[in-house]
């Protein structure tokens, strides 16, 4: 896609590993500005601040990646999981509503799971207020919301996620970092995932969502699956092979080991 200007692009939230990714393939297209200031409770200084950081860089596209993603029944810190995924969207629509800026949220399909009982969270509850709240906001602004599964690949350090946990055991054989391998699961490779958020710079509608779905792997069978390809060491994997996603994957974990075991000692004590 060719662009005529260099979009002023504002990330929020450019830790995670989406937006690594995202800002590594796009940086010579897109002007990207960075607002790092972390969001509290009492978020008055924050909005004024980056307002003016706004007003200042003349950005006219606001991309956040912040988000909560703790889904457990019972999250330690519940309030968090609100203030992160639900109110700092709705304060930075409500603060530049009449201004000629426009937004990209992501949503996840957990929504899907609000109306039953045994299986929403507060998490799903909060992505289902932002995408209905939103739905019916007064504001001048196009607001791009992308519904998506779970989503894995290269920079992804969060080893609570399944993905991740899966990492550790190839480099480490360690018996320790438990992972249910009794289960299927919807994923999005991150790299598939970058032309779609790009393409939301673009977009001309208030309200706009666009679904994204991830391929079902059986847990099971794709250990099984990684650990044939990689036990042929001299045979190149092809892209067509199903498991190249998860291989180039591992191959960025295992060419940053010494950021990995940094990392993961967080969440397993035993690497």
């Amino acid at each position: 896609m060719h662009i005529k200007f260099k979009m002023r692009i504002l990330i929020v939230g450019k830790k995670s590993f989406i937006a690594q990714n995202f800002i590594k393939k796009y940086s010579k297209q897109v002007k990207f500005f960075y607002f790092n200031q972390y969001f509290p409770d009492n978020y008055n200084e924050f909005a004024r601040k980056i307002s003016l950081y706004i007003s200042k860089k003349k950005i006219n596209h606001i991309l956040n990646f912040i988000g909560n993603n703790d889904n457990s029944p019972f999250p330690i810190n519940g309030k968090n999981i609100l203030r992160d995924n639900f109110v700092l969207p709705l304060v930075l629509v409500n603060l530049f509503k009449q201004k000629k800026i426009n937004f990209t949220f992501f949503l996840s399909t957990e929504i899907d799971k609000v109306d039953k009982p045994n299986e929403n969270s507060l998490y799903s509850l909060s992505k289902f207020f932002l995408q209905d709240s939103l739905r019916f906001f007064s504001t001048k602004n196009n607001i791009s919301f992308i519904k998506i599964d779970n989503v894995y690949g290269p920079h992804d350090l969060n080893f609570n996620r399944l993905v991740p946990s899966l990492m550790l055991k190839f480099l480490f054989y360690n018996k320790k970092i438990k992972v249910n391998f009794a289960q299927k699961k919807k994923l999005v490779y991150v790299k598939n995932l970058l032309p779609i958020i790009f393409k939301t710079f673009k977009n001309k509608k208030t309200f706009n969502i666009i679904n994204v779905k991830g391929k079902t792997y059986n847990i099971s069978k794709l250990w099984k699956n990684i650990n044939k390809a990689l036990l042929n060491k001299h045979k190149s994997i092809s892209k067509n092979n199903a498991c190249y996603n998860f291989i180039e994957t591992l191959m960025w974990y295992k060419h940053n080991l010494s950021v990995i075991k940094k990392e993961a000692k967080k969440y397993h004590k035993t690497i």
